[in-house]
Formats: structure tokens, sequence, C-alpha cells
């Protein structure tokens, strides 16, 4: 079937069917060799993330279909189409890992953000849509993981002193909630 729709828009949906593929055998990667003293959480929500990230493949392959283009399925053709950088050695960290992770769902970020635009310039609202529900899919990821770096200390110090002198924490026995 010739395609009936700008290869623009096509090779837009294929790098992100690629990175997508991509980002999941990251996170697939961190879930199995994270270790330290947040191993369980970071083990737990790696899987939960690479599940989400894995659905997104499926709708932008379809994309590609309804527009009248073939879907890559091989990883040689995926793996020329990805953008995302590859880690060249295992980070050593789960602090590391969530690290990279943020910088590859930026990455993803800034081209659904461009994919937008490009959909939408050439009047395709069903793209402008998948795109859309994909780029929620990461911020919603992103913002996971980016507060997992923050340090902030003053939100802790904030908080009142209970009758306990437990920060934050209240006594039961005095009704104080």
């Amino acid at each position: 079937m010739e395609s009936h729709h700008p290869s623009q828009v096509v090779e837009c949906l294929r790098h992100e069917q690629a990175n997508a593929v991509q980002l999941y055998l990251q996170y697939k990667g961190y879930h199995w060799n994270v270790r330290g003293p947040q191993f369980h959480d970071l083990h737990l929500m790696f899987d939960e993330h690479a599940k989400l990230v894995l659905d997104t493949v499926d709708l932008l392959a379809e994309r590609q279909r309804i527009l009248g283009a073939p879907a890559h399925y091989d990883l040689d053709a995926l793996s020329r189409s990805s953008q995302l950088a590859v880690d060249a050695h295992l980070p050593v960290t789960g602090h590391e890992m969530v690290e990279h992770l943020v910088e590859s769902h930026r990455h993803i970020i800034r081209n659904f953000k461009a994919g937008f635009e490009l959909s939408t310039e050439l009047h395709d609202p069903g793209t402008a849509d998948l795109v859309t529900q994909c780029l929620l899919v990461h911020e919603k990821l992103e913002w996971f993981l980016r507060e997992l770096l923050e340090r902030r200390p003053e939100l802790v110090e904030a908080l009142p002193v209970g009758p306990t002198g437990i920060r934050g924490h209240a006594s039961t026995a005095t009704g104080v909630a």
C-alpha cells in the first residue's frame, strides 16, 4: 500500500517507536541490575515504567500503518532509528540509572513536542492526538524520576515539631493530628 501521508510524520513516528523500544530495554536492564538501599522501590518502579513505555510502542507502530507505511519490527531497523544514547557501561548506582532515564525521557519529550508541531502544521489531528497521549506518559514518568533526584531538606525543616519531639509527627494520645 502506498503511503498517503508525508514521510516526515512517518519518520517521526518511526523514531519514537524505536526510542520507546530502546527506553523499554533500558528500563528492563536497570530493573534487572539495580542494587543497593533503594533496590526494592527502584526494581518495582523500573518495571512499572517499562510497561507504560511498552504500551506506546504498539500505538506508534499502528499509527504508521494507518498512514499507509510499514512499521519496523526487527531490532536492526529499530536500533538504526532510535535516537537515544545506549549506555556504554551499566550505571553503578540507582541514582545514576535514574539520571540516565530522566535524560532519555527529556529527549523523547522534545521529539514528541516537535512531532506535535509537525502533525499540527500538516493538519493531521490523529497523529497530533497520539503524540499528545505519548507525550503525557513521558512527562509523567520523567516527573516521577526527577522527583527522586530532588533534595529538599527545607521541606522537612518546615514541618512543625509535634508533642513527641519528632518533626512532622503528632501524638495521637493528645488528639493532635
